[in-house]
């Protein structure tokens, strides 16, 4: 039985008599007889001790020195913004496994990518921002969740991943506690959406260099450098808010062509990967995108030429698609879940995985494939001593990010801007519902999940104790003028919520 551990789609074929065997009609034609194989060969290659062989640990450690030594040389105000544009391209590059040792590589040293952020966070010259103590319980169950896979089957696969998401986490909150300023928080999403542009660059090399290869043969699914469609949707779902804004916002008038051709390109491979988790996570985040488009014709009408202008050559390159998949709404996750639910949460409800052997990390040997959720996975590896901390964090960040969203107006931070980083992570976790990437730290995704929502949860909690025009300040504002166009948005926005 086979399993894309990672959040791709289920494409195993179940013995008879199997709690799954009722799930598996789609792979009973051929094609998910080629699929099962190449997810055996894919997964054959996604395994921590399999990229050790080939890169020593040694090495690793004596090239993480050198990499550390070189990022001390870049002055203090620029380590950062360097660090932040380092991740997405650096966690894309694992997610290839087309490109040989380089994508190993990449998937071994990803925690190393999270440090240089935690690094640059700590050293960094200026205030920093105190923490909610709740904020802390991500370090704290980031800690506990080792003692859930110390006795797994892929045990050093497990603790592998589990030190990323603690690096992860660590570097999330390290990096908050340095944003004291509205210029602070752009200079995070300035560093993010560069390494976002920057890393769109390489699934569209895939496409123009070899698009004989860059679609799963038989589906139409963009998979460039052999990496799963749903995976490098994150991406795209990133990087096109991102850009979006920067777009709208950026002085540089020269830039905009680009940049709104960059989002063209990104929509374009989107479309392509056929994912349906994908497409709605673009939809959420584009809410307050287009309605900051309806007020600005001229900008509009741009941005769609440009934009469509990408996608339309994007898609050209396509000798087959699967936007089919977007108007089929079948899916065996609930099967899958009923499966999880009936035979390994009522026998583990409390504990999961603590103290047992013989089971996967990622995956019930009983139901054969991973749980297709990221809830059901906190439930299947920590069973309610788990799950219940994660979803207290989720509810209070979802709180604090419609607190902080009401007070966009008041604070010093660009409104659309408030409004997109809000939407992008209800989207995270609605996605959270079909896929388990907001909490695997192999993504740029589950990053940005968490550097959001600690910067809404201490947002929030600084908003009762001080006036919204000091909780996020702009430094290079002045407070006597305001753009005509800004004024006029806020009070159409204000009457139409009294209304």
């Amino acid at each position: 039985m086979l399993g894309n551990d990672e959040g791709g789609d289920w494409l195993e074929v179940a013995p008879p008599g199997s709690p799954k065997n009722q799930c598996q009609k789609a792979t009973e034609t051929p094609l998910g007889v080629i699929l099962k194989f190449q997810r055996a060969h894919e997964k054959s290659m996604d395994r921590i001790d399999f990229y050790l062989d080939i890169v020593p640990l040694p090495l690793v450690i004596l090239l993480a020195g050198f990499v550390v030594v070189l990022f001390m040389g870049i002055p203090a105000r620029y380590r950062i913004v360097v660090a932040l544009t380092l991740v997405p391209i650096w966690l894309t590059i694992g997610r290839l496994p087309a490109l040989g040792v380089l994508s190993q590589a990449a998937k071994v040293s990803s925690s190393m990518s999270y440090l240089l952020v935690g690094l640059a966070a700590l050293l960094h010259p200026g205030p920093r921002r105190q923490l909610p103590g709740i904020t802390w319980l991500y370090l704290v169950m980031a800690g506990i969740a080792f003692l859930y896979v110390l006795r797994v089957e892929d045990r050093t696969l497990a603790i592998v991943l589990r030190l990323q998401w603690l690096t992860l986490v660590f570097a999330s909150l390290m990096l908050i506690r340095t944003v004291v300023s509205a210029q602070d928080m752009m200079r995070v999403v300035n560093g993010l959406a560069f390494g976002c542009f920057c890393a769109i660059g390489l699934p569209l090399s895939g496409l123009i260099l070899f698009p004989g290869e860059a679609f799963l043969r038989g589906a139409g699914r963009f998979q460039p450098y052999g990496v799963n469609s749903n995976q490098i949707g994150m991406l795209f779902a990133l990087a096109i808010p991102l850009l979006c804004f920067k777009g709208l916002t950026t002085r540089a008038v020269s830039l905009k062509p680009f940049i709104f051709a960059a989002v063209g390109i990104a929509l374009g491979m989107a479309l392509l990967t056929g994912s349906r988790q994908t497409l709605l996570a673009i939809l959420m985040v584009s809410i307050p995108i287009i309605f900051y488009f309806s007020k600005r014709p001229i900008l509009t009408i741009i941005a769609i030429g440009l934009g469509f202008s990408a996608v339309s050559y994007v898609i050209g390159m396509a000798d087959q698609t699967a936007f089919d998949r977007f108007s089929d709404l079948e899916t065996y996750r609930f099967e899958v879940w009923s499966a999880y639910i009936r035979d390994v949460f009522a026998v583990r409800p409390l504990f999961g995985l603590f103290g047992v052997s013989g089971e996967a990390a990622f995956k019930s040997s009983v139901i054969g494939v991973h749980p297709h959720s990221a809830y059901m996975n906190l439930m299947y590896m920590g069973g309610l001593s788990l799950f219940v901390p994660m979803m207290i964090l989720l509810f209070i960040s979802l709180k604090s990010a419609f607190k902080v969203w009401r007070q966009r107006y008041n604070l010093g931070l660009h409104p659309m801007l408030t409004s997109i980083l809000a939407m992008l992570l209800v989207a995270m976790y609605v996605q959270g519902l079909f896929n388990q990437v907001v909490y695997w730290p192999t993504y740029t995704w589950s990053f940005i999940h968490v550097i959001l929502a600690a910067f809404f949860i201490t947002t929030a909690a600084t908003l009762q104790e001080e006036d919204p025009a000091w909780v996020l300040p702009d430094l290079d504002h002045d407070p006597w003028e305001m753009e005509f166009d800004e004024e006029e948005e806020m009070t159409e926005e204000v009457a139409s919520e009294a209304h």
